[in-house]
């Protein structure tokens, strides 16, 4: 158990007296992880550099970013919290925020740190603002989403005969587009990606679960919703269906090399991605949004959050500082959004420069019918078992009902 609860209640009583500015002559520095690689990686690099050269300095603040892979990062993260050695500041995925608010290892973002961010509920797209929230206590800042989109190869498009400019935004569009596709008699050419294994099987299967049922638990979050089972199946024939109709690959491999190769015509996937495929020379492609099969619209999403992490090195100055930096991101976000990002902010939404992001436009239009986790500890537990039972079925190991049933089984035990 994380012995810091006492600390945080000392930290957060002076930080309420301290000036919200650090002076230049008394320099700060904040310790910052993040885990972004690649194209995004390279953004945030690009972004702390620009606040050390301009902002900082005229704050007295400046950000030492440590970048630590995905598949390392929360382990090493949650170690440092353990040994109170964590950072100043943080990145966390909203699915995240609730488990390390729980084990008490987070400072409050008090309603006097926010009015002197000037950050207001108002301005944040609501379900990335309420994902920050547990127990009525805020404990993390949005700065994006990445819901699921399509991204679509137009050269395979033209070679079907479809419209290199038009999106498939319903199942009955995209089925249409996909026979298309296999009309053209290429056996190299495969249809359409989706996941069959890791988080993105789980997010895909959450985008579709949430078009038939939009809560994944009950009221009392002690078990599936009651819906649960029907949805689940509903969402699970449409993945299955297009694998077993030859449309989609069980083991899809390398996608994103077969998409540069004009070899895939659509694929299920985020906006994460949309940096990489426009460097991809030669790569024409297009935007949509995730497809809706069932009666309502849904993309599950999930989004990138500041959090200040308690540590030995948390005292007033850092946590000014911290905030600081926080502020300056969010006044800089469109600089983030261009880096394939769905914006946290309206400011950044309704910026006239925003709609030349075409890709980032398109997703962002989801954001009225995002769909985000249940805000529990113990959802990382519950998406690994929907990802291990979903590969059990797509590796053929195990049936459509039978798969439901674990997975609904698997999760009221953990809850209940």
């Amino acid at each position: 158990m994380f012995k810091s609860k006492k600390f945080l209640f000392i930290v957060l009583a002076m930080v309420l007296v301290m000036p919200f500015a650090v002076s230049a002559q008394d320099n700060v520095t904040i310790s910052f992880w993040s885990p972004f690689t690649g194209p995004d990686g390279q953004t945030i690099e690009a972004m702390v550099n620009d606040f050390n050269e301009t902002a900082g300095p005229e704050m007295g603040v400046t950000v030492d970013m440590l970048i630590v892979p995905w598949d390392e990062y929360y382990t090493k993260l949650t170690v440092s919290m353990a040994s109170n050695q964590a950072p100043n500041l943080a990145i966390a995925h909203s699915h995240r925020v609730p488990a390390f608010a729980d084990e008490g290892t987070l400072i409050e973002f008090t309603r006097d740190n926010l009015e002197t961010l000037n950050i207001n509920e108002e301005d944040f797209i609501s379900a990335l603002w309420n994902a920050g929230e547990y127990e009525g206590a805020r404990y993390a800042i949005p700065i994006d989403a990445f819901p699921r989109n399509i991204f679509y190869n137009k050269a395979v498009f033209e070679q079907a005969g479809l419209d290199p400019e038009v999106a498939p935004t319903t199942g009955e569009e995209l089925m249409v587009a996909l026979d298309a596709i296999q009309a053209i008699g290429d056996e190299e050419i495969v249809p359409i990606v989706i996941s069959t294994s890791g988080s993105w099987a789980g997010r895909e299967f959450y985008s579709l679960y949430m078009q038939y049922e939009p809560n994944l638990l009950n009221p009392e979050m002690t078990g599936v919703s009651d819906n649960f089972e029907e949805a689940a199946t509903q969402a699970l024939e449409v993945t299955t269906g297009l694998i077993d109709g030859g449309y989609a690959l069980a083991a899809p491999g390398d996608w994103a090399a077969l998409f540069a190769q004009n070899k895939v015509g659509i694929v299920f996937a985020q906006i994460t991605h949309v940096l990489s495929l426009s460097q991809i020379e030669g790569l024409e492609f297009g935007t949509g949004v995730f497809p809706q099969f069932g009666p309502e619209p849904a993309s599950f999403t999930l989004g990138h959050n500041f959090v200040m992490p308690i540590g030995s090195g948390q005292d007033p100055d850092h946590i000014s500082a911290s905030l600081q930096f926080i502020s300056w991101f969010g006044d800089n976000a469109m600089a983030w959004a261009e880096g394939g990002k769905v914006p946290a902010t309206f400011s950044v939404i309704n910026d006239p420069a925003f709609t030349d992001l075409t890709a980032q436009s398109i997703s962002t239009s989801q954001m009225d019918y995002l769909v985000l986790p249940p805000i529990i500890p113990e959802q990382s537990e519950i998406d690994t078992i929907i990802q291990e039972n979903l590969e059990a079925l797509y590796g053929g190991q195990s049936s459509i009902e039978d798969t439901v049933n674990r997975i609904a089984d698997e999760i009221n035990s953990l809850l209940g």
